[in-house]
């Protein structure tokens, strides 16, 4: 007994570790991306790399069943070899770590934007801003001095933190997805369970763990998780960039609020299908509940790429990767991780002492209108980040403006070229909702370099990045 609980105590710390890379990549990998590429091939970009988590989930429950079924074959000694299933796939993660870091070099914080700036106001002007950079390069890296004190860095966390909290799309968007992800996790957990106690007690089976299908049903959900999440994926993304230029089936209807409105109508569009294709379950009418549960997660899928894309748009870019970091952590927080236990807990709470694969069923069944709810909820929350769209993308299109300076006159790149750090101007909030930006003043500058790199407004107290 104590050998188990060993084991078992291990098993949760490396799954701890792994999940610690994985909340790293989460965060650091949409970024990196938004700092490579700018406009439409962002959202391309971005709709590819979002291929990743339907087609991972896919392919996990499809090798890990498989290779747990190999383990199985000809043995009376293992349960179900499921150990076997997590030891295969991180062969694939040491190739792409290997890959990575051969073949990807970092870009500069906020490139992409940068160069999207310099196409939109032409090539001489920026010509004019880089002239000016690297002469302020030159005549001010022997005298700025980066401070980088702990006390500095929480300060600057709190001032990231309060900049989210005062964009609304940020706020809207963050609770939306946080239902849909609190769905999906629960769909992905829950969904093959069900359907494994719907067959044991359709065929008079005393325990859903006598299912001779399982390997079947795994299978089955993880072809159509793949599947659905690909074709999720690429609807949403192509939907939201026809309709954001006015082509295509959208032609003469553009609309900048095409991100949250193609997330919303996912949201809405799976709520009955979640419910439908339970309550066919329920009916024995499996292949259609197969069916409905495919196109529950197509439409699950369709803001995976966009609402990210959305993210992006609406934050500067020295603030979008604690933006992406907040909204992972609230998301999975009270999402993916808590969403199977809680759903967990009310089926066991609706069954009782009834150990009949029919109770475990119909107590899933009545467990699951708490996601089919927040689905609804969903699309409300991202119909309310539609709304307030056009002021925050507002915002951060001034911003960019700001800093590069309609007129040539700016110096804030040159600001963020000197200190050498790879960040972007900080906003200390003292300007007006349409001009919140600010540039970054470090110790050790002289009053000359000052009105060369900062605004007449600007002058007096400056914070440290």
């Amino acid at each position: 007994m104590e050998n188990k609980k060993l084991h078992f105590a291990s098993f949760v710390i490396l799954r701890g570790i792994v999940g610690i890379g994985e909340a790293s990549y989460a965060v650091v990998a949409p970024t990196f991306l938004a700092d490579m590429f700018g406009g439409k091939t962002r959202s391309r970009v971005l709709m590819f790399f979002y291929f990743a988590i339907p087609v991972g989930s896919g392919l996990g429950y499809v090798i890990g069943s498989y290779v747990a079924s190999i383990a199985k074959a000809g043995r009376t000694d293992c349960l179900d070899c499921w150990q076997w299933g997590i030891r295969a796939t991180p062969l694939f993660g040491v190739a792409t770590i290997i890959a990575l870091i051969f073949g990807v070099d970092e870009p500069v914080r906020g490139q992409a934007d940068q160069e999207e700036s310099g196409r939109t106001n032409g090539q001489n002007e920026s010509n004019n801003l880089n002239n000016r950079v690297n002469s302020s390069t030159t005549a001010n890296e022997d005298v700025i001095t980066v401070q980088t004190s702990f006390k500095n860095k929480l300060s600057n966390i709190y001032q990231d933190l309060v900049y989210l909290l005062e964009n609304q799309t940020f706020i809207w968007s963050t609770i939306a997805y946080t239902a849909v992800v609190f769905s999906t996790g629960t769909l992905t957990w829950w969904a093959p369970a069900a359907i494994e106690e719907a067959i044991a007690w359709h065929h008079n089976i005393s325990n859903a763990s006598a299912v001779t299908d399982t390997e079947h049903v795994a299978l089955t959900f993880g072809g159509i998780t793949c599947a659905g999440g690909i074709i999720g994926v690429a609807v949403g993304t192509v939907a939201s960039m026809a309709w954001k230029r006015g082509i295509s089936c959208f032609s003469g209807y553009s609309n900048q609020r095409a991100d949250p409105l193609v997330s919303a109508i996912g949201s809405f569009l799976a709520t009955p299908l979640l419910f439908l294709s339970i309550k066919l379950i329920d009916l024995n009418f499996i292949f259609l509940a197969w069916l409905l549960l495919f196109l529950t997660i197509v439409s699950l899928c369709l803001n995976w790429a966009v609402n990210v894309d959305m993210l992006m748009a609406i934050i500067v870019p020295h603030r979008r990767g604690i933006a992406s970091a907040v909204q992972i952590l609230i998301s999975h927080a009270f999402g993916d991780a808590s969403g199977p236990w809680i759903v967990g807990a009310i089926s066991d709470s609706v069954r009782g002492e009834d150990k009949t694969p029919e109770a475990h069923f119909h107590s899933l069944v009545i467990a699951f209108y708490l996601p089919n709810v927040l689905l609804f909820l969903s699309g409300v929350g991202f119909l309310l980040a539609a709304y307030t769209l056009p002021k925050d993308l507002k915002l951060a299109e001034d911003w960019r403006t700001n800093r590069r300076g309609t007129d040539g006159s700016a110096q804030l790149t040159g600001v963020t070229q000197t200190a050498d750090t790879g960040h972007l101007p900080l906003d200390d909030g003292n300007l007006s909702p349409s001009n919140r930006w600010n540039c970054r003043m470090l110790s050790s500058v002289d009053e000359a370099s000052k009105s060369e790199v900062c605004t007449e407004n600007h002058k007096g107290e400056y914070g440290l990045l």
